[in-house]
């Protein structure tokens, strides 16, 4: 659930904390004159220009998130993934996300109004956003420790969550904490996106599809917004692409960097951790790995298993079950062909309603199996997009603005695009002129819907109000309520 169910608490905490939010700005917009100073270095430039961006824009919260902070608190505070302390001070909305686990036997999904006699309550979805989150707001906390007692006591600052949030209280301050964790995650993976930019385009162009990337894509109306696991899924896919491109795209004469296939192995696993469904990218990328670089494999493998280790032994010896419960959970289902159709171009749903320049990618793909561009590894990256989209197709997205379930591969929706762009780059002059017009067009559009659905209230309060989506799923096709609009009508 991207907007958090129980509406109308999410209503009242996202007026709380946006009214009055230009007070923060003054506080955040630091970040841009940095960015003079990072002038020469235009991927710190970027990282730094996109962050600002990202964090003054306001904190749209989901209760998903909510037991991942309350872990990467626990942990931080008592070494324990256990949020029992939580529990009773934490409202009722945020039930969904809570298991108990009993002193024997395998966890259980139970509301915390029932109890958990003889147990403990752990996090319901996976434990490595908390993980990684954790040294982000390790910093925060001592960032605050320095700044908070300065912070003023009126206004802006005066309000409940401001104000928990500079006495150092990171669950009672979760907007603010989320959205500067989340800002900082998707400022890293704008700058992994332009270095991947750089292996194929000008420096130009390369900041063109990064900040294509920032704005024009679910990374800005979905995945930076909080602490999803959307957001640290990019991050670490990106990272793992990045170092797999790296050693295939130099150019002839250039010698090529020591691939670094343990460090790309070590992402993935991160990645797993993170979102289960992410296994799709590390099967088929392991599977790259042993049959075309294959005297790199045991690194890879070797790189990935302490994680995998961890994550296991965690599970049974905490959880006392190999497999996660959010992984046995029952869903909401829809037909394949209905989730076809939903996913893919429903006016509240629709990958390419929302972000209609990936249209461009599916030439890309075609283009880079035919032509064998980056050699085979392109195939196998058009094996995961294809894979992840069966995956979703009949898993109903609930609360989210727009095509939630893609945002997870967002970074090969957009790599794909370099194909295109470089094929019209080698064509005659009207082609060329037709196809950069229709990208544009198309990129413009997809800056208008991210750019609302970051900024505006009314978008994200669209799945819950006046009906609750989950409930009344046609509403994904009503175009005359379509979500992007919302507010604006």
């Amino acid at each position: 659930m991207c907007v958090a169910r129980g509406s109308r608490a999410f209503d009242a905490l996202t007026h709380r904390i946006t009214a009055g939010h230009g007070a923060l700005k003054g506080l955040i917009l630091w970040g841009f004159p940095m960015g003079v100073v990072f002038g020469k270095n235009r991927g710190l430039w970027l990282f730094t220009a996109v962050w600002g961006v990202y964090s003054i824009c306001p904190p749209f919260l989901s209760y998903d998130s909510y037991w991942s902070v309350a872990t990467a608190v626990s942990l931080m505070e008592h070494g324990s993934t256990r949020v029992d302390q939580f529990v009773a001070g934490a409202p009722r909305q945020a039930d969904y996300g809570l298991e108990c686990v009993p002193a024997n036997g395998p966890a259980v999904a139970k509301p915390a109004l029932e109890g958990c006699p003889g147990g403990h309550w752990y996090n319901n979805f996976p434990l490595g956003t908390a993980v990684l989150a954790l040294p982000l707001l390790g910093l925060m906390k001592g960032g605050l420790a320095l700044v908070g007692p300065l912070a003023p006591h009126s206004g802006f600052f005066a309000r409940r969550e401001v104000a928990a949030f500079f006495a150092g209280d990171l669950l009672g301050g979760r907007p603010l904490a989320e959205l500067w964790c989340a800002s900082t995650i998707g400022a890293l993976t704008v700058w992994l996106q332009y270095r991947i930019a750089l292996l194929f385009l000008s420096r130009r162009a390369a900041t063109g599809y990064a900040l294509l990337f920032a704005f024009g894509t679910t990374e800005w109306s979905l995945a930076s917004r909080n602490l999803y696991p959307h957001g640290l899924t990019l991050l670490l896919l990106s990272a793992a692409l990045y170092l797999l491109l790296e050693p295939l795209a130099a150019p002839v004469g250039r010698p090529k960097r020591l691939p670094h296939y343990g460090w790309a192995g070590l992402c993935l696993a991160m990645a797993f951790a993170v979102r289960p469904s992410n296994a799709i990218s590390c099967a088929v990328l392991t599977l790259y790995v042993a049959v075309h670089q294959r005297r790199h494999l045991a690194r890879f493998l070797l790189c990935a298993a302490p994680v995998a280790v961890v994550f296991l032994s965690y599970q049974v010896l905490v959880r006392h079950s190999l497999i996660p419960l959010y992984l046995t959970e029952p869903k909401g289902r829809n037909p394949f062909w209905e989730g076809v159709a939903m996913n893919f171009f429903s006016p509240s749903r629709g990958l390419f309603i929302f972000t209609p320049v990936f249209l461009f990618s599916l030439a890309g793909m075609a283009l880079a199996c035919r032509r064998r561009w980056c050699g085979p590894l392109s195939a196998y990256l058009a094996a995961i997009a294809m894979l992840h989209a069966l995956l979703v197709m009949t898993i109903w997205p609930g609360h989210c603005y727009g095509p939630r379930y893609f945002a997870d591969i967002t970074h090969l929706l957009l790599l794909f695009l370099i194909p295109t762009i470089l094929w019209w780059q080698k064509s005659s002059p009207p082609a060329r002129t037709a196809c950069a017009a229709a990208f544009l067009v198309l990129a413009g559009w997809g800056v208008f819907v991210h750019g609302y659905g970051a900024t505006s209230i009314a978008a994200n309060q669209w799945s819950a109000l006046p009906m609750n989506v989950d409930t009344a799923p046609w509403r994904v096709w009503d175009w005359s309520d379509a979500q992007f609009l919302r507010g604006l009508q």
